[in-house]
C-alpha cells in the first residue's frame, strides 16, 4: 500500500482497464501536481487504481480526468469514514476463505470484553501492545474507500471449561473500528468456533 504520509481528503477510484499506456503516462507525469499518491487496489480491488488528493486540487484532477475521458468515482473523506459505509465494505478474510469459514456480525462491546480476558496481544491503540504504525496506517486506509478484510476470530474451550476468544488476524483493524465508534462489526469465523461463539452469546447474526 503506497499512501503518502501527508493526510489526504479525497479518493478517486479508476478502473485500470480504462487506462491505455499513453493516458497512464500522462497521468503519472502529473503526479506531483495533481495528487498525493497512487496505489493499486487491494482486498479484491486489483482492477482498480486509487488516487488520493487534498480538497484544493480535487477540481484540477477532476477536470484533467474528464479531459482525457477517463471515468472515475470520487469519494470524500466524510463518505469513506461513514460508519455504515465502513461496515458495508467489510468482506470475508481471504486468509480463511474456504467452505469452513463464514462471515458473522458481532457486537463490538461484547467481542472487546471477551478479547480483554484472554488475548495477550490485545490492542488498545498503536502504542499499547500494538505493532508500531499499523493502527494509524489502517485509520488512513479507511479513507481510501476500499474493501476491508474482516478480522478472523477463533474460540476454544480451555481446560477449566471456560471459552476463550482470540483474533487470529486483524487486531489493529478491530481496534481502530472499535475506537471510531462502530457498535457491530462483521468478522470471519470457522464453523467450530461459531458454535462456541453462540454458546457465550457473541453472535448477533450470520451474514
Amino acid at each position: 500500500m503506497r499512501i503518502n504520509p501527508i493526510s489526504f481528503k479525497g479518493t478517486f477510484c479508476l478502473n485500470k482497464n480504462d487506462l491505455n499506456q499513453r493516458k497512464m503516462k500522462k497521468i503519472l507525469d502529473k503526479t506531483d501536481e495533481l495528487c498525493l499518491s497512487f496505489e493499486t487496489g487491494s482486498y479484491g480491488n486489483s482492477d482498480k487504481l486509487f488516487i488520493h488528493t487534498l480538497d484544493e486540487i480535487d477540481s484540477t484532477l477532476m477536470n484533467f480526468l474528464n479531459e482525457i475521458k477517463i471515468p472515475f468515482i470520487r469519494v470524500s473523506e466524510e463518505e469513506s469514514l461513514d460508519l455504515e459505509n465502513i461496515k458495508n465494505r467489510i468482506v470475508i478474510n481471504e486468509n480463511m476463505e474456504d467452505e469452513n469459514s463464514l462471515l458473522i456480525e458481532v457486537n463490538v462491546a461484547d467481542l472487546d470484553k471477551e478479547l480483554r480476558k484472554y488475548h495477550y496481544v490485545y490492542v488498545c491503540n498503536d502504542i499499547v501492545r500494538g505493532i508500531g504504525g499499523r493502527y494509524d496506517r489502517f485509520k488512513k486506509f479507511l479513507k481510501t474507500n476500499q474493501n476491508i478484510h474482516s478480522s478472523i476470530i477463533y474460540l476454544r474451550r480451555e481446560q477449566n471449561g471456560e471459552i476463550s476468544t482470540h483474533i487470529y488476524d486483524g487486531n489493529h483493524r478491530f481496534a481502530v473500528m472499535r475506537d471510531i465508534g462502530m457498535t457491530t462489526i462483521p468478522v470471519t469465523i470457522d464453523k467450530e468456533s461459531l458454535e462456541l461463539a453462540k454458546e457465550i452469546g457473541l453472535v448477533k447474526s450470520e451474514l
